[in-house]
């Protein structure tokens, strides 16, 4: 009874502290890492006691915090779940009623307003909200993303080949392979990706997903119509289903790909993608991601074989304006008809995106990946060939309107490899326009 009451009390103090925020009286002060830090784990431990049931320990932590951060939306809702959870549906309207004038068209807090309003008596309000939310729940049942873009580019090294066409393989010096010497292009992009997603209820969890993706690239460089790259094609269609409530979402689809050179060389992939997010705290989403494929190329056969991922990131958030950061590593590796092109490696990365003033968005990352393959690169070798790959670069877009935007962006690829056939750098800088529904 005592919890219950200062529970009751903390919800007065934070309501009347969120009044004073929602008139202005409050103001955004910077929080400080060591701040940031005591936040998340006070967060993690009110979360973990809902999840325990212990509801009045856990709307204790979310009611010091309220009062502390009184412009925190977030805090305000897990306050008002934590105090309709310990029979105090008033106190929950009361901030349930000030979120939903904020967010008149969030269906979930329409539907989470609706339940206070029942558990506090009032039907008539209860059903009218509900039959609201539920409206706006099978409005939204199908869902439709996509985008398409196109724009141009140069590529220093267009055939990702070494710097010369005559090596040093193995014990044998001045060995010359016509046509492998890298060749830079001016060129031409045009992609498009589809996203779909039905629900199976009007509330429910569950729903089934797909995406179909295309892109296509041309080279002005003629010489590369000799080696079967001039231009080159990729397409993906996958389906699947997806489970997603209020912290945790789980995706398995299966895919098909097709990557394809001149309308004539290529590589078909089929498998499946596995991914699990966990939001830790608003501001941590926890990642896992793993894929699993087969490959059939229909020239190189003895490069046929099973290729699979697996890895794990943490995704943060900060700063008012929702700027994100990942990192994380995985495993990467394949099977082969031939050995020598079976491989087991890592590969680390990490990920920025800064949302700047006047629609700007700027997207840094970094990856290295390590490939220890079975064999030798070519049959004039006897070392095993290793593959070390290091991926830098940046994107950046300027939305024109909330549809169109600017996109530009420079890569950097650096392939150590101990065949030197495989050993190569490339500059990537393209500039194009993008259209998003």
């Amino acid at each position: 009874m005592k919890r219950i009451l200062s529970l009751v009390l903390l919800l007065c103090l934070a309501c009347a502290s969120y009044a004073a925020a929602a008139q202005g009286a409050a103001h955004n002060i910077p929080m400080t890492a060591a701040e940031r830090t005591a936040l998340d784990q006070q967060l993690v431990q009110a979360a973990s006691l809902m999840e325990q049931g212990k509801t009045e320990e856990a709307g204790e932590i979310y009611g010091q915090l309220l009062a502390r951060y009184p412009d925190n939306d977030d805090l305000a809702l897990a306050l008002a779940r934590a105090a309709l959870a310990v029979g105090n549906p008033a106190g929950a309207l009361n901030i349930y009623n000030r979120l939903l004038a904020k967010y008149p068209d969030n269906a979930d807090l329409r539907l989470e307003t609706a339940r206070a309003n029942h558990a506090a008596g009032n039907q008539a309000e209860a059903a009218r909200l509900g039959g609201q939310a539920l409206a706006e729940y099978e409005k939204q049942r199908f869902q439709i993303h996509g985008a398409v873009r196109a724009g141009v580019l140069y590529d220093s090294n267009a055939n990702q080949g070494p710097a010369s066409n005559t090596l040093s393989l193995g014990d044998w010096d001045n060995v010359r392979l016509e046509g492998a010497k890298r060749k830079d292009s001016f060129g031409a992009y045009v992609g498009a990706n589809l996203d779909l997603g039905y629900r199976l209820s009007v509330t429910g969890p569950w729903w089934l997903v797909g995406d179909v993706q295309g892109f296509w690239r041309g080279n002005e460089n003629h010489a590369l119509k000799n080696i079967n790259s001039r231009e080159w094609q990729w397409g993906r269609a996958a389906a699947g289903f997806r489970y997603l409530d209020g912290k945790n979402m789980i995706d398995l689809r299966g895919k098909a790909e097709v990557f394809d050179y001149e309308f004539g060389t290529n590589v078909t992939a089929l498998g499946g993608e596995f991914r699990y997010a966990r939001v830790v705290t608003p501001w941590l989403h926890l990642i896992a991601d793993a894929g699993l494929e087969s490959r059939i190329y229909n020239e190189s056969r003895e490069r046929n074989g099973v290729f699979g991922r697996a890895g794990g990131y943490a995704r943060f958030f900060f700063g008012d304006a929702g700027h994100e950061f990942t990192i994380g590593a995985g495993y990467v590796g394949a099977s082969a008809d031939r050995a020598d092109y079976a491989f087991d490696g890592w590969q680390g990365l990490a990920r920025f995106s800064f949302k700047l003033p006047y629609g700007f968005t700027l997207s840094p990352s970094a990856s290295f990946t390590q490939e220890f393959y079975k064999g030798p690169g070519t049959a004039l070798e006897t070392k095993k060939r290793r593959d070390d790959r290091l991926r830098v670069g940046a994107d950046i877009s300027y939305a024109v309107t909330e549809a169109w935007s600017i996109e530009a962006a420079y890569h950097y690829t650096n392939t150590y490899s101990t065949c030197n056939l495989y050993k190569n750098d490339q500059h990537v800088v393209s500039l194009g326009v993008a259209w998003k529904f």
